[in-house]
């Protein structure tokens, strides 16, 4: 037996860029302080680039690493706040909170806050950004807020006149059952946002929403008549046609609307596999892992791959008839 033989073929790593190619550029530019060159780099993004790059910036930088001045571009603001969100997160971690410790909390809790702060001074200096919008949001979650403060924020969000497509996301997600809503909330914001899409990305959101339902009611709802409502439902005819038509929509707004963003489009793609591989559909799998390509998002299939994300995937590119990258 060859001595190759004993050990395991060599698994493709995850991009924590998901593909994005400002990522680079932008933490090379912090580290340089060049506050100037960042701000219009984010600034010249479009909408839900904006947010996946303060992300993914945010994931690769050290947390609380010295950032360009406040002054130094009028963006700043915005990108100091998202990134604090994000190292926020980062400090919580993600397990559950039974296994996350009071300090996690506290140093999530104070970060967030100042996330907070900063992004309400963004709000002031530059409301038209909807991506500082997405993380006002998503900061309030960790959070908490006070009554009618998602609202608010919601009625900035729309007052910026952008569409973008992970500020609907983050509503979508604060309206979840898991949240701070329920399934009728979540699937108002994604239905609304796919009825008169600005490209055929938005109607990715309610496949989103029916993964986010699929997750509350296979792993956390203990209803049990809710649970086999759901089971029903997903295993009907009518929803089958229901996916296969919102699909079908998809790929011909794909050319007939104004194209996605790269964020957008693997955003897009990422979700209608998910969405087709949980409902055993391998022909939409297919076109959809095609599109994706070697960079897959981490979410959502970290709920069900966690953290082997290309690993799995490349088992499901196998079983579909794709080279595997």
């Amino acid at each position: 037996m060859s001595l190759f033989g004993l050990f395991g073929k060599k698994q493709p790593p995850f991009d924590p860029t998901e593909g994005d190619p400002n990522v680079a550029p932008g933490l090379g530019l912090i580290q340089a302080g060049d506050g100037a060159a960042l701000g219009a780099l984010y600034a010249g993004l479009p909408p839900a680039d904006r947010v996946h790059f303060i992300d993914s910036v945010g994931l690769l930088s050290e947390i609380a690493a010295p950032l360009p001045p406040l002054d130094s571009h009028p963006a700043m603001p915005a990108i100091h706040g998202g990134l604090c969100y994000v190292w926020a997160h980062r400090l919580r971690g993600n397990a559950t909170a039974d296994l996350t410790s009071d300090g996690q909390f506290m140093d999530m809790a104070e970060m967030a806050f100042h996330a907070q702060d900063l992004l309400a001074r963004a709000s002031q200096q530059t409301p038209g950004d909807s991506a500082l919008h997405a993380f006002r949001i998503r900061a309030i979650m960790l959070t908490g807020g006070e009554d009618g403060v998602f609202e608010e924020i919601c009625a900035g969000l729309k007052a910026t006149g952008e569409a973008n497509l992970l500020a609907e996301m983050a509503r979508l997600n604060y309206l979840t059952a898991k949240w701070h809503g329920s399934h009728e909330e979540m699937y108002g914001v994604a239905d609304a946002a796919a009825a008169d899409p600005a490209n055929a990305a938005f109607l990715s959101l309610p496949a989103r929403a029916w993964i986010e339902e699929w997750l509350y009611e296979t792993g956390m709802n203990d209803v049990r008549e809710e649970q086999e409502a759901f089971r029903t439902r997903r295993y009907s005819e009518d929803f089958r046609a229901e996916i296969a038509a919102l699909d079908d929509r998809f790929h011909a707004l794909l050319v007939d609307l104004p194209a996605p963003s790269q964020v957008e489009r693997q955003f897009a793609h990422n979700s209608f596999a998910m969405l087709f591989h949980l409902n055993r559909d391998k022909a939409r799998l297919k076109a959809h892992l095609e599109a994706i390509g070697s960079t897959p998002t981490g979410m959502p299939w970290g709920y069900i791959f966690g953290e082997n994300v290309p690993k799995k995937l490349n088992k499901l590119r196998k079983s579909v008839g794709l080279a595997q990258f």
